[in-house]
């Protein structure tokens, strides 16, 4: 059995599934680069990525200084001589020398059917826009972003309450699936590579606190993807009486207020349901969280909440 070198890039929980998978498959890479340990917490503690505990974990050397010496990050991964480069949730940028070193080329894990969703958030930006069918892909890198050839994909469907960290879960495991057939039908030359219709290519892009912001002048089907969409970060939010309230989940429903006149941001409670009104449609909160709270039900609290209360986008100072 032929032995190839591997460098796997990546720094992510879904990093971890795919290297999962390839210590399955007997593939341990000869090295792992990740992005360098972060300041996290009220401490500023150093924190490392999982990938980098996971490497340590199996004394497999860790690559973490891309972004602060170039030139020695370059020499080092040249002198590695691997046969192939597999990244999945790197976070970084590579250069063309640096993806022209291995012999049989950089392979790219991306959580989306490209050319749809390329970019930084694929699995926050389709379910933001309600898609309801979406994929992993294998495929070779270029120095496009995302745009490369695609090897294999692997279709999921996107269940119409998920969460985008539930649905990172469900992307880890797919892409376990996807790689267990296709990188070592590609090592071993019987796959082909399609290139992507550019003019199809859609993009997401990274997410801020500020795209949590609710708007209830919107859909409630609208609202319902912003929130699952951005759970658990940047996470949804909105106000009531001057109070930050994080919306952690909702559902779809068909109650209707007895005033149908109220307007979007309205609260009703209804047998231990809290519903909000939105520009077109009701809205059920699940759970909520205000500012330095733990948190609820909504249920737990919706005795707490009479017909004329509102949630509002902005607080009363910032009107």
């Amino acid at each position: 059995m032929q032995v190839f070198k591997l460098v796997f890039f990546g720094s992510s929980d879904l990093s971890v599934a795919v290297l999962d998978e390839l210590e399955q498959l007997e593939l341990l890479p000869v090295a792992i680069v990740t992005q360098p340990d972060r300041p996290q917490g009220r401490r500023a503690e150093l924190v490392a990525t999982p990938v980098k505990d996971w490497a340590q974990a199996r004394k497999i050397r860790v690559i973490d200084y891309q972004a602060e010496n170039a030139e020695q990050f370059y020499q080092d991964l040249s002198a590695l001589k691997a046969d192939v480069f597999l990244t999945a949730a790197y976070g970084e940028y590579l250069p063309k020398k640096v993806l022209d070193l291995p012999k049989k080329g950089p392979l790219n894990v991306h959580p989306s059917l490209l050319p749809k969703y390329r970019g930084a958030s694929p699995v926050q930006t389709a379910i933001i826009e309600g898609e309801t069918l979406s994929g992993v892909s294998l495929m070779l890198m270029d120095e496009k972003m995302d745009s490369g050839p695609v090897l294999a994909q692997r279709e999921v469907m996107i269940p119409e309450n998920i969460t985008s960290g539930e649905m990172m879960e469900v992307m880890s495991d797919e892409s376990r699936y996807l790689l267990r057939t296709a990188l070592p039908q590609y090592l071993a030359g019987e796959l082909q590579a399609k290139a992507q219709d550019g003019s199809q290519a859609t993009y997401s892009r990274t997410f801020t606190r500020e795209d949590g912001r609710v708007d209830f002048s919107k859909s409630a089907q609208e609202i319902h993807n912003q929130i699952r969409g951005l759970t658990p970060w940047p996470g949804a939010f909105s106000y009531l009486n001057g109070r930050r309230v994080k919306l952690h989940s909702s559902v779809l429903t068909d109650v209707r207020p007895e005033c149908e006149n109220l307007p979007p941001g309205s609260i009703f409670c209804r047998d231990g349901g809290f519903y909000i009104v939105c520009g077109e449609g009701v809205l059920e909160l699940l759970e909520i969280q205000f500012a330095s709270k733990a948190q609820i039900s909504c249920s737990s609290c919706a005795h707490n909440y009479r017909d004329g209360y509102r949630f509002e986008s902005f607080p009363e100072a910032e009107d």
